[in-house]
């Protein structure tokens, strides 16, 4: 258990990056930005996946500056 919340907690990209994009964008934990969308797809898999696929469209738009 402790392995996947060190990986969650990571800002490197997962999938298409989208909680990890969201979490630097807005200033949020990506902890928890990771896991409320993986609720989100639990409890509504259609929904949440076709959302979570259009905001990877945008996720280039949210690359850090390094």
């Amino acid at each position: 258990m402790k392995r996947a919340k060190v990986r969650m907690e990571n800002p490197e990209r997962l999938v298409c990056g989208v909680a990890a994009g969201m979490a630097w964008q807005f200033g949020w934990s990506c902890f928890w930005t990771r896991a409320v969308w993986a609720g989100a797809i639990v409890f509504m898999p259609g929904v949440s996946l076709l959302i979570y696929f259009v905001l990877a469209l945008l996720v280039d738009q949210w690359k850090r500056p390094i």
